[in-house]
């Protein structure tokens, strides 16, 4: 082979800035892109690197930073030459360099209205952030709006929210906002309700004090967060000069939405865990029980569940009044923790605690995760006016990420639908209006969204008056192909997907070479097609998902380097409307 004929390294680069204050978010974006599949990014430290060389083969995010003048030179230029650039909250002066006109003012609180053609188009979804104010350049820029920027009452702010440009052989999309903190504030909540109570019933905090005016109602019944992300890789998807491999959320393409089951065992009787274990068998289900430390299960009883499938974890009481539970929390999750390992033996890798206390924004992260919880079920859609409601603009998890830039390694995982005893009169007498936003929430998943449900059901609450309730969930989600699975093993599949990294060659014939290391067990990689296009690859699918026509590619690995040869598969066009 001549080197002519060598493929070209197809990279992906996401640039930050960390020593900045403004860049705080820059890291979260590379969490917001694996979530959405995008396992190949290469991070670069604009404080301890140079400006890698972005070549016409390659795409870039720049989140939000400063940029010196000869960089934001170095920078265009590289696209202008055909590299593919997304810009973050661009800097003032990097967009003037484009033709963007700052108006000196900023929609704040902004809100998103997203065009047609991309996910998440229709109502505008949150931002909580500014959205910096342009007017376009001059007609000889040739540039389309993806989002435009709207008013806390929906009214047009006449500005675009996001954009894209052509630029020379290239082209650059300019979010005029900060997405990664964007999804933070809708995942994570208000942090200045930290440690506050907002519910105005319950007697101590939970994570969903956070999200008290914070969430707007008209738009609670949506997955905001999820928009937000799957708008920045269709973005990405479109400007990109090759079709951009990434991994489906789930690992079977069929596979469109999935259940994650817990259950608080209380003091529920043996007979109960019993029956809702049963119930579960039956829909081909398995759930994580949490124990309290008084539990009337034995161990030979969680041994008998365990060989049915399911897992058993701590659930730890960690309420006694507001200055106890800040104290005392961090000494009841090691005690509990421990006391289960001599009785159970190892727990699960994920928690629900008894009263879901969350004090603080992030507060007790580093004590869950030194004892080894590596997935949070605390943020319920509660009180009980948002059950069945994305509380979290998300019903799929992502890793913890806090103020100060720190990712922790653990999921927050949302609890859409749950019983409890302040719900037992709704529940139980008249479960059909609940049923009904449940099958409207299954359906805008199943059809669009693909988010996951996170579900909690108590033993003694489910034989005494919840069983119509979660039984006819579980028929729903049986009957719609959606697995009910355990903590644990969410847990696993999130973290197989989350270690796997694509690399990708472009061949000479515009082919493409994906090279998939570090996967274990099934996954599956999706390339993006254009429209009536269909290449033939033993074992893929075409499906449209996402607002894109995508071949699906099923995986299995046992960690060993796959190559997988595609062939040359032309790009879907940019949609959205033109100016």
């Amino acid at each position: 082979m001549t080197m002519a004929q060598q493929p070209r390294q197809m990279r992906q680069w996401l640039l930050i800035r960390s020593s900045q204050p403004e860049n705080v978010y820059g890291r979260f974006a590379g969490e917001i892109l694996k979530s959405e599949g995008f396992n190949g990014f290469d991070l670069v430290d604009l404080d301890a690197e140079s400006l890698p060389e972005l070549t016409a083969d390659d795409v870039a995010i720049l989140t939000r930073c400063f940029l010196h003048k000869a960089e934001i030179e170095q920078l265009l230029a590289m696209v202008r030459n055909g590299a593919r650039l997304i810009c973050l909250q661009p800097s003032w002066t990097l967009a003037a360099q484009l033709g963007w006109k700052s108006r000196k003012r900023v929609t704040y609180p902004g809100w998103i209205d997203i065009a047609e053609g991309y996910p998440g188009s229709g109502t505008p979804i949150q931002a909580h952030v500014p959205i910096a104010e342009y007017d376009p350049p001059d007609q000889n820029a040739t540039y389309t709006i993806a989002a435009r920027a709207v008013r806390s009452d929906w009214t047009n702010a006449d500005c675009p929210a996001a954009v894209v440009q052509s630029v020379g052989r290239g082209k650059i999309a300019l979010f005029f906002y900060d997405l990664p903190e964007a999804v933070a504030r809708i995942r994570f909540g208000n942090p200045d309700l930290a440690s506050h109570l907002t519910s105005g019933q319950w007697g101590w905090p939970h994570a969903s004090d956070l999200f008290d005016g914070h969430v707007d109602e008209r738009v609670i019944n949506l997955p905001q967060a999820d928009f937000h992300g799957q708008f920045l890789a269709k973005v990405l998807t479109d400007i990109a000069a090759h079709p951009q491999p990434r991994l489906w959320y789930y690992p079977d393409a069929a596979q469109r939405s999935a259940a994650v089951f817990q259950s608080d065992g209380d003091l529920s009787e043996p007979q109960q865990f019993a029956a809702l274990s049963d119930c579960l068998l039956q829909h081909r289900g398995a759930g994580t029980f949490y124990l309290m430390a008084q539990t009337k299960l034995t161990p030979s009883c969680v041994a008998d569940l365990r060989a049915k499938g399911h897992t058993f974890g701590p659930h730890v009481f960690g309420v006694d009044g507001e200055d106890d539970l800040y104290f005392r929390f961090p000494q009841r999750l090691d005690e509990e923790t421990q006391l289960f390992k001599q009785r159970f033996g190892e727990p699960s890798r994920t928690i629900q605690c008894h009263y879901a206390p969350w004090m603080g924004y992030m507060n007790w992260l580093a004590d869950h995760v030194r004892h080894g919880y590596r997935l949070l079920f605390a943020y319920l859609s509660i009180p009980p006016q948002r059950l069945n409601t994305y509380m979290c603009g998300s019903g799929r998890p992502i890793r913890f990420y806090d103020r100060d830039g720190t990712t922790y390694p653990c999921w927050q995982q949302p609890v859409i639908s749950y019983d409890d005893s302040s719900l037992a009169e709704l529940m139980g007498n008249n479960p059909a209006p609940l049923l009904e936003k449940f099958e409207a929430n299954l359906q805008a998943s199943i059809n669009r969204t693909h988010s996951a449900f996170g579900i909690l059901s108590h033993p003694v609450s489910f034989c005494t008056y919840s069983r119509p309730y979660m039984e006819a969930c579980f028929d729903r989600l049986t009957a719609e192909g959606v697995p009910i699975c355990n903590g644990d093993q969410w847990c696993d599949h999130l973290e197989r997907r989350d270690a796997v990294r694509v690399r990708t060659l472009v061949n000479d014939d515009n082919s493409l070479t994906c090279i998939v290391s570090n996967l274990t067990g099934r996954q599956t990689l999706m390339i993006p097609l254009a429209t009536g296009h269909a290449p033939q690859l033993d074992g893929a699918t075409r499906v449209r998902r996402l607002e894109q026509d995508y071949l699906f590619i099923p995986l299995e690995g046992d960690g060993s380097e796959i190559h997988l040869n595609i062939p040359a598969v032309p790009k879907a066009a940019t949609q959205g409307p033109s100016t």
